[in-house]
Order: C-alpha cells, then structure tokens, then sequence
C-alpha cells in the first residue's frame, strides 16, 4: 500500500486556554480560519441589509421594523447600501479568498512552516475586526459622524491589507521549501502572490485618499476642494460636484480592486477544475501570464470611470482600449479551462460544480463587460444604474462567491478534519445558480429599457413592466437568501457531526497540504521539511500506476504502472 496517501489522521490534544489558542496566537492556520469566521459573518450580515433595499424597490409602502424604528429616512437606505457594498467587498471578496485561504493555505503549499512576519499577521487580523466593528457602527449614527467612522473603518482595513499583501509576497520569495521553484508553484500561490503585490499599490493610494479625507474634515485642510472642481465645469454639473483629484484617487483603487476579489479566484478555480478533471492544467505557464496580464490591465484602467471629469479627450479612448485588452488574458483563462476540462475524466463534486458554476457566471459578466468597455455607452447615460449592477454582482460578486464556495467544500477536510455533505451541497449550489442567474440576469435587462428610446406608445407600459421586474427580483432574491440557510445548516451540521476524514488525502490531490493530517499539525510538517520533486499538477502519469503523484513524493518512491502481459 502506498503511504502517500493512505495516513490516517490523528487527533492533537489542545494545549493552553483560549486566548492563547485563539486570539493572540500567530500560527497563520489559526489566523486564516478566523479570517473565513469574520467573512461568513460579513456575507450573512450583509444579505441581510440587501433584502430591505430589494423589498423597498419592489414594494415601497411596506414598513420595515428596524427602518421603521431608525426613522424610516432616506439616509437609512443610503446607509443600508454603502454598508453592504463596503461589507461585501472588504470583509467578503477580499477578506475570505486572500487573506483567509491564503493565510491557512500558503505556507503548506509551499513547504513553509509559518508566514513570514507572523506578529504582523496577527496585527493585521485584529485591525480587521477592528474595521468591521467600526463599519457596522456606522449604521446607527448621525450622517456627518457616520461618514467620518466609515472612512477610518476604510483607512484601517487599508492598513491592514497592507500588511497583510507585505506578508505575502516574503513569504512566497524567501520561504520555498527546497524544490519548490517558480515553475512549481501551485497556480493558487500564484494567484496570491500576485493579489498582494496589486493589493500592495491602490490599498496605498485608498488609504493615502482617505488620510486626506479625514484631514480635510477634521483639521480644515484642503486637499480635496470643491470649488476648483466647479470653477472648470458647465454650470450643469456644479450641483453634482465631485473633487476630481479625490474621484482620480478612489477609482485608482476601485476599478483594481474588482481584480483584486478576482484574482484569487482564478487560481481558486483552476486548481479545483485540474484537480477534479484528472488532468493537467492546460498551458499552465500560459495561465500564469495571464494572470499576471490581469493585474497589470486591471490596474492601468482606473480612468474608465472618469469619462465625464474633464480629462484630456483622447483619454476616454486609451482607457477603453486598456478594458478592453482585459479580454486577452481572460480569453487564456477560459481557453486553458476548458482546454483541461476537454476528454477529461470529470468528477462532479460539489467543489467541482461551485467551479464550474464559476466559469459560466464570469463569462456571463464578462459578456456585459464588453458594452460597458465602450467609453460613449459607460459615460452617457445610455445605460442605467441597473445595468452597471448586474454586470459587477455577476461578474464581481456571485462569480468570487462560487470561487470560495468551491474552495470551501474542497478544502473543508482538510480544515476540520470532516466532509461536507454532499447531497445537500448539490442541492445548495442548483438553487444558487438558478437563484442568481434569476437576480442579476433580468437586472440588465431593466437597465436597457430604463434608457431606451422607445415610441410614445411604448412608454406608458414601461413603469408596469419594471414594477413587474423589481418584484421578480425581489422573489428571486429570498429564494436565494433561503438557499444560503441551507448551506449554514450544512456547514454547521457538518462541522459537529460530518463524516470524519479518515485519510490525509481524500481527494487524491497532488500539492503539500495533502501530505499531512488533517487538520494538519501545529508544526505543519513535523520533524522534517518537505522536498518538493515536480509541478503542482502530475494528474495522468502514463509510467505511474495511480492517475496523479504528489509533489513531495520522491521519483523512487513512485509506484510504476504494471506492463502488460506481465
């Protein structure tokens, strides 16, 4: 019997009390889970404040309790969305797939036995929690203090991401374990690898902004004046006057950061497909320029937001061209999934489906992405805020979210030392799927006709039809709500009482953090640093006698496949 994958798991009896095990301890496993905690917490808390903004839109007389009894106000619901925006993209798409899966995931599979600067890590965790807090606060207080909160909350979460996209990249250069060259590096390490340096640019320039905000506000300075904005607009856009140089700064970060929740993904993604197909990833090298290609176009297209602010003419051009040169490493993605997935030997898990799900939501994104690249219909008013929400919550928001679900389910022994169940899994993910397809697809259609020019006797059906798609969407919108208690209750029933991991490697997977227990040691690797012998995905070997080879199996450790005739 081979041993590589045949060790059984062993229980660690717990040592000292529960801060020290908790929350001052710096062990990076332990740090990543509590990351993950604080983003199921986000993800439920902020689908919570998005329902009564849903419910508002499609019936606007019903009275809400907790509105009814805030004051039921205009700025409540302008709260209740910069709140789930903010909640979602920081401590959701940034928060779970980086900083969660990255922390507990990087250092095994690259044969590390810590993060780099595990004090900092803590640090940066505690800061986390800390911008949470002041993030949720915001919702019961005063507008003009609410704003100041919300804006350290960010400056906060900024210098945490820092730290955090500092460890990364030292960890990833200095801490190899010996083989493990840059050739052999898993395409999720990669991916983090990646994140933290793009992480390490606009988080810099969204906290520089935000310095600046909170000194304009709180010490009179003037970084961000209006009126040298309004003194070289027309006269139509004074009342909507935005500082440009505060506008140049935020969208420096904002239109990055759609790459920054993404990128991770990517690699989340393909690992899963070669995982679950058997097969070696296709054009892998390839794959990793891509991903590099991605974030270098995702941070030089800031301006495509910035149409309208009195740029230069030409401007407007070269920045639809950089968007749309962000289809060319995407192109090599989708082309080398499904370069892997072709003639493969497909196994249809859960994890495998979330993956799946993945592509089809981010090449359906994509597809809207191609008319918003397009510098006359995203400066005009051609389509509405409809449209634009759509576009970003499939390609943005629901496909990450499939991207850490999968994730999630794949990596779920390895982190508790139990399966998820998978029947309820299936189930989870087809209502899901249905659920958000039904959500954010006829979103773009109430966008179009929301600025469509339509013949005088088309006008008067168009408010009933969008009333009819509000409430669509809003129905949509609960059973899919409805579909993420079910996976709460699968999670939560599977980590007291799933069926227990008997093996370190149920998946048959060929990286480092399947080549010890699960959940894995204090030490990661016991006694002996693991050696790393061949790429992250050895899947169909035609000399071996199993379908993959682990990367720290040595090649006279291999077990040969049997000729025939003998």
């Amino acid at each position: 019997m081979d041993t590589y994958y045949s060790e059984t798991n062993h229980e660690e009896s717990p040592q000292g009390g529960f801060l020290s095990r908790y929350v001052f301890t710096t062990d990076h496993k332990t740090i990543g889970l509590n990351y993950l905690w604080l983003a199921l917490f986000s993800v439920f808390l902020g689908m919570a404040m998005s329902l009564p903004m849903r419910i508002h839109l499609a019936w606007p007389g019903m009275h809400l309790p907790l509105l009814s009894s805030l004051g039921n106000s205009p700025e409540r619901f302008a709260a209740l969305t910069t709140l789930h925006g903010s909640l979602m993209v920081f401590l959701v798409l940034t928060a779970a797939p980086q900083a969660g899966f990255g922390n507990y995931f990087l250092p095994l599979q690259i044969g590390a036995r810590e993060m780099a600067f595990p004090t900092l890590n803590l640090l940066a965790f505690w800061a986390t929690v800390a911008s949470l807090l002041g993030l949720t606060t915001t919702f019961f207080l005063s507008p003009q203090s609410a704003i100041t909160l919300w804006v350290v909350s960010v400056a906060i979460f900024c210098a945490a991401s820092l730290v955090n996209a500092l460890n990364f990249s030292v960890t990833t250069i200095d801490l190899r374990a010996p083989g493990m060259t840059l050739p052999r590096l898993p395409l999720t390490v990669w991916a983090w690898f990646l994140n933290a340096i793009l992480g390490t640019l606009i988080f810099s320039i969204l906290l520089a902004a935000c310095v600046c905000l909170l000194s304009d506000r709180l010490m009179g300075t003037h970084f961000f004046p209006v009126l040298n904005f309004v003194a070289h607009q027309p006269s139509g856009v004074i009342s909507n006057a935005v500082p440009v140089l505060w506008r140049r700064l935020f969208w420096f970060f904002a239109q990055a950061e759609v790459y920054v929740a993404m990128l991770p993904c990517f690699g989340l993604a393909t690992h899963l497909i070669s995982t679950f197909s058997r097969k070696p990833v296709w054009k892998e090298r390839l794959v990793v320029l891509a991903l590099c290609g991605v974030g270098v176009f995702g941070f030089c297209v800031w301006g495509q937001h910035m149409f309208s602010s009195g740029m230069n003419p030409f401007s407007p051009l070269v920045f639809s061209l950089l968007a749309s040169s962000l289809g060319i490493p995407a192109t090599i993605l989708v082309v080398s999934w499904f370069g892997t997935l072709w003639n493969a030997r497909l196994q249809l898990n859960t994890a495998m489906l979330f993956s799946l799900g993945f592509i089809s939501l981010f090449l359906t994104g994509g597809l809207s992405g191609i008319f918003l690249a397009r510098h006359d219909l995203a400066s005009a008013a051609a389509v509405s805020d409809d449209f634009v929400t759509g576009h970003f919550h499939l390609v943005m928001g629901v496909a990450a979210t499939f991207a850490i679900l999968g994730a999630l389910f794949f990596w779920f022994p390895k982190l508790f030392g139990r399966r998820l169940n998978e029947p309820f899994g299936k189930l989870h993910f087809w209502l899901t799927f249905a659920g958000v397809y039904c959500v954010f697809m006829p979103m773009h259609w109430l966008g179009l006709i929301a600025h469509s020019r339509v013949s005088s006797t088309t006008l008067a059906s168009l408010p009933g039809a969008s009333s009819s798609i509000h409430t669509f969407i809003t129905i949509a919108i609960l059973l899919t709500v409805f579909a993420q208690g079910l996976f709460l209750i699968n999670f939560l029933w599977s980590l007291f009482h799933g069926e227990r991991v008997l093996e370190c490697n149920p998946w048959r997977a060929t990286t480092l953090e399947w080549s010890v227990s699960s959940p894995p040691p204090a030490d990661d690797f016991g006694a002996s640093d693991p050696v790393v012998y061949r790429g992250a995905y050895e899947f169909s070997v035609p000399e071996a006698a199993e379908d993959f080879v682990p990367q720290h199996l040595a090649p006279e450790q291999v077990v040969k496949a049997r000729k025939a005739g003998e």
